[in-house]
């Protein structure tokens, strides 16, 4: 396969990740604080763009979650809203639509016709919830397009090894979102008793609701009350979101399927993304999950997005040898 071709679709995975993605972070940050108390919104969404790389994109406006979220979702000049997101997939599956399914370009351009042709300005501010809802549907919609009617060949695998690399980091980001924002709200209302002090005691009730709407934004709520039942302890449910290995939004499950596109595309030759994506892996397999949180959660989730982009950089610098070192990982940061 050409370099140009594989690099198209390895992107369209990206994006199209990326943008489901996102709007599971906005959507878990908006109904977080829908009861937060004075003080804590703003800080949380000014997490949320340092989160994503996007604090100096979004520059010195004034925080506020109206603006925010249609920063995130509805500003085409900057490339990881998810409206531009979706359109830089479209244009990638076009421009291979000869090594894609006729479903499946079908499936992108209506996404990308969905937003362009709705008010989402007056549905942000009237019914938000609706409208992440539909992104999120519509995404995993062309994801199971894709699932269903693609060869497992090389396209695929190159689409399916964006994705899969876009989601471990995407989904380390989510954890990290709402860990974040439950530390603003202990700060502000519990300054006694630090945020880990629930690692062991399981969620306060004020704080399970949010932990629900985690695993919700990740669509593993049914899966994780199967595997624990009735507890809403925070390290269980980090636990699961890191390293359930049979939960496809998991991060060690990302990584194992990206491992074994690698080989496949490879032919199971150790290259330097192999050898870097295994490092990754390990790193999160053989860790107890309070070793995580004693050594600090977000260090680890910051550690584990670095590692994704390197191994980006490596699969740029061996298989999409024309673009320049670093382009792969600068555009993903942005």
């Amino acid at each position: 396969m050409l370099a140009r071709l594989a690099e198209n679709l390895f992107w369209a995975g990206r994006y199209l990740e990326r943008a489901e993605d996102t709007t599971r972070l906005v959507d878990v940050t908006y109904h977080t604080l829908l009861e937060a108390r004075e003080g804590e919104v703003e800080r949380s969404w000014e997490q949320l763009l340092e989160m994503l790389h996007l604090e100096e994109a979004y520059g010195e406006a004034p925080i506020h979650p109206h603006e925010v979220v249609r920063f995130l979702v509805l500003e085409r000049a900057q490339p990881s809203s998810i409206i531009a997101s979706v359109a830089s997939a479209r244009e990638n599956i076009r421009s291979v639509r000869e090594l894609v399914s006729s479903e499946l370009w079908q499936a992108v351009n209506e996404l990308h016709l969905l937003l362009r042709s709705r008010d989402h300005y007056e549905e942000l501010a009237d019914q938000p919830f609706q409208l992440f809802d539909d992104i999120r549907r519509m995404c995993m919609t062309v994801a199971g397009v894709s699932a269903e009617t693609m060869p497992r060949d090389e396209g695929w695998q190159f689409m399916m090894l964006g994705r899969m690399l876009e989601r471990a980091e995407m989904t380390c980001r989510l954890i990290d979102v709402r860990y974040a924002q439950l530390a603003v709200i202990e700060t502000t209302s519990r300054t006694s008793a630090p945020i880990d002090a629930d690692v062991t005691g399981g969620a306060h009730r004020e704080d399970l609701h949010q932990w629900v709407a985690l695993l919700k934004s990740a669509s593993a709520f049914e899966a994780y009350r199967r595997r624990y039942r009735s507890s809403m302890d925070p390290a269980d449910v980090v636990e699961f979101l890191l390293l359930e290995e049979d939960l496809p939004r998991s991060v060690l499950y990302s990584l194992t399927e990206a491992m074994a596109l690698l080989e496949a595309l490879t032919d199971g030759r150790a290259s330097r993304a192999a050898r870097l994506l295994g490092l990754a892996a390990s790193s999160l397999r053989y860790r107890d999950i309070g070793e995580l949180f004693a050594e600090g959660l977000h260090d680890h989730l910051d550690d584990m997005q670095r590692r994704v982009g390197h191994v980006a950089e490596a699969v740029a610098n061996e298989f999409f040898r024309h673009a320049p070192v670093g382009t792969m990982h600068a555009i993903a940061q942005g």
